[in-house]
């Protein structure tokens, strides 16, 4: 079966139409670009005829494959903002913490954490993850969050979440095998803190389920929590002891030492609103 070709080449001439400084090969007749002096046209042979048919030269190849770079970038970057918006929640003051606004408080626990994105690949192969403990407001969601942004800019899938978060996303869904299911799909989940949620046989169960779900998958994840090392080792009750015996085979433990930023900041904006109030009407 013969192909009508015409609709082809003509489309082709108007996507690479001829140009006034374009010009004809004295040797061969063909059209020759004249900015980057290279064919537009070519001879070829089609069901046994020869004919001219139109090429992109090399300024209108270049431009062609540049706009496909850019277009192809723009939807990568739009695929990751869809990820980090998932990770998140829409909203989510954790979607801006990254390495770029850290603020240098703790220089050996954001080495670790920058190492740990360089590594992930063999870190995820041996379904590695990164226990961080610590008091409040040292640090540790912030160096979590800063390898979720930083691994979403890199094209993989991370969640971030919290077990009460999980707790309710449970009751409100019928299938719970399903939910857990989807918490073993992401390259690398990041529960944040362990220990704050409300202590119920229904809490720990979720909290063993979600974790032990991962462990079975092989895949990592980063765990934050107020608890510190010993609290971990001694453990305490048996639903505790095995949740922490899991959490230890699949991360490495990382005490976190920064100060108290987030006290810091409270203070800031007292004294600051204190100020306010105090200078209100000019008195």
């Amino acid at each position: 079966m013969k192909i009508d070709l015409e609709p082809i080449i003509e489309a082709a001439k108007t996507a690479n139409p001829q140009m006034p400084d374009d010009y004809r090969d004295e040797g061969t007749g063909l059209l020759f670009c004249g900015k980057c002096h290279t064919p537009k046209e070519k001879n070829v042979k089609l069901y046994g005829d020869e004919r001219i048919v139109p090429v992109m030269c090399r300024c209108a190849s270049e431009k062609y494959e540049a706009e496909e770079a850019a277009r192809r970038e723009a939807e990568r970057q739009r695929r990751i903002e869809r990820r980090r918006e998932n990770c998140f929640g829409y909203g989510s003051r954790k979607a801006s913490f990254t390495f770029d606004t850290d603020d240098g408080g703790d220089p050996q626990t954001m080495k670790l954490a920058k190492g740990y994105v360089e590594r992930f690949e063999d870190f995820k192969a041996r379904g590695k993850g990164l226990l961080f403990l610590g008091g409040t407001g040292t640090g540790k969601t912030f160096a979590a969050c800063c390898i979720a942004n930083a691994l979403l800019d890199k094209g993989y899938s991370v969640r971030v979440a919290t077990f009460a978060e999980i707790a309710a996303k449970l009751q409100g869904n019928w299938d719970k095998e399903e939910v857990y299911k989807e918490l073993a799909r992401y390259d690398l989940l990041v529960l944040d803190d362990l220990g704050a949620e409300r202590q119920t046989s229904f809490m720990d169960e979720i909290i063993f389920t979600a974790i032990d779900t991962r462990s079975a998958a092989k895949r990592p994840m980063i765990v934050t929590s107020n608890l510190d090392g010993t609290t971990f080792i001694n453990g305490g009750e048996l639903a505790k002891n095995r949740v922490f015996s899991r959490l230890y085979e699949m991360c490495v433990p990382v005490t976190v030492n920064g100060r108290d930023r987030r006290r810091e900041r409270m203070m800031a904006e007292t004294a600051a609103d204190m100020a306010m109030l105090l200078n209100a009407g000019g008195n």
